[in-house]
């Protein structure tokens, strides 16, 4: 079972790593990339093109590839995989299938399969700004942080306006623990397209690793102004808040303002409960605590901190019971940090 919350406490440098190695699992190693839902492939994909009219190879492959482009923009991934694939059995050597279907592959987390579509669209075009990034940010998924940095730092040598590249270059020095590199990296990015909330949102990231909360806070505030909807930024003001037990009518309205702009899996709600919580306002915590869990049933956190408020108000058996719905939702046990800041989306 789940480890079981604790309310949060003063912090301290202790509390403040965790913190950091949060922001380092929760921003998923701050891979910029958008993943959505994928649906199973269509029969229309896995049927011939073109059988009513002769037409050669090349052709067929070409409708395949303007399916796969029409299915990948749809973030259709599993049809946008199969038409990429029926194209690749068609043609050999050509770029927008490789470069589509190492898209379709990295969508769908096969990473190592990607890597490969990826190796041979660089064959085919070796400066290509957004193969080189890709190669890269998968490195960085796969754990090879040495590869992901020296092929990112390539790809901003070469194309110094990716932005991307700059991000995920900053995160590959941040995982390897070059703070100063990696805030360098992040400035790039800032540099490379100055009215991005983003870069500020890492460089936040990193200074919360570093302890130096101030300057978190300052960037944070920063997205905020470039980006007076950055969702992430709000909550992640909020929780350095909390962890601090600063401010907490200010955490709280940072929270809920978070959970106003995306709802996300409820991280958000289950912070501004756990404001009131940490306020001595415990029947109301509960009830909004509760709430949260309703409406996001499947984020175990939020049962686990429904647990621990309940358990103080004397409710062991409906305690018990929050807790009981927490284990079937957890993945694996995981670290107090983890359970106090929820990962987000990305």
């Amino acid at each position: 079972m789940a480890a079981v919350l604790r309310p949060f406490r003063k912090v301290d440098s202790v509390t403040m790593r965790y913190f950091g190695w949060f922001v380092v699992l929760s921003a998923g190693l701050l891979v910029f990339a958008g993943i959505s839902g994928c649906r199973g492939p269509s029969q229309s994909d896995s049927a011939d093109v073109g059988t009513a009219v002769e037409v050669t190879p090349t052709e067929q492959a070409a409708l395949f590839k303007e399916r796969g482009q029409a299915h990948l923009e749809a973030r259709e991934y599993n049809d946008a995989f199969v038409a990429f694939k029926r194209a690749s059995e068609l043609v050999n050597d050509d770029y927008d299938i490789a470069w589509g279907m190492a898209q379709a592959n990295t969508e769908l987390r096969n990473e190592v399969e990607a890597l490969d579509w990826v190796n041979l669209a660089l064959q085919l075009r070796p400066e290509s700004a957004e193969v080189m990034e890709l190669k890269g940010r998968l490195f960085l998924r796969l754990g090879r942080n040495r590869d992901a940095i020296r092929v990112l730092k390539r790809t901003v040598e070469k194309h110094p306006d990716h932005t991307l590249a700059w991000l995920n270059l900053s995160a590959a020095y941040k995982v390897s623990g070059d703070m100063d590199k990696a805030v360098e990296a992040a400035r790039g990015a800032s540099k490379a397209d100055p009215e991005s909330a983003t870069p500020h949102f890492a460089l936040g990231d990193i200074y919360v690793l570093d302890d130096k909360l101030d300057l978190a806070e300052q960037q944070y505030h920063a997205a905020i102004r470039k980006d007076p909807e950055h969702a992430r930024s709000y909550r992640r003001l909020a929780n350095l808040y909390i962890v601090q037990e600063k401010e907490l009518d200010q955490a709280r309205t940072w929270a809920l303002k978070s959970d106003s702009i995306e709802a996300g899996d409820g991280t958000a709600a289950s912070a501004a409960a756990w404001v009131l919580f940490l306020q001595d306002k415990k029947f109301d915590a509960a009830n909004e605590m509760a709430g949260a869990a309703e409406d996001h049933p499947q984020n175990y956190q939020i049962w686990m901190r429904l647990g621990e408020i309940l358990e103080d108000l004397g409710e062991d058996e409906k305690a018990a019971q929050a807790r009981s719905t927490a284990a079937q939702f957890a993945p694996r046990i995981r670290s107090q940090l983890q359970d106090d800041f929820a990962a987000e989306d990305g």
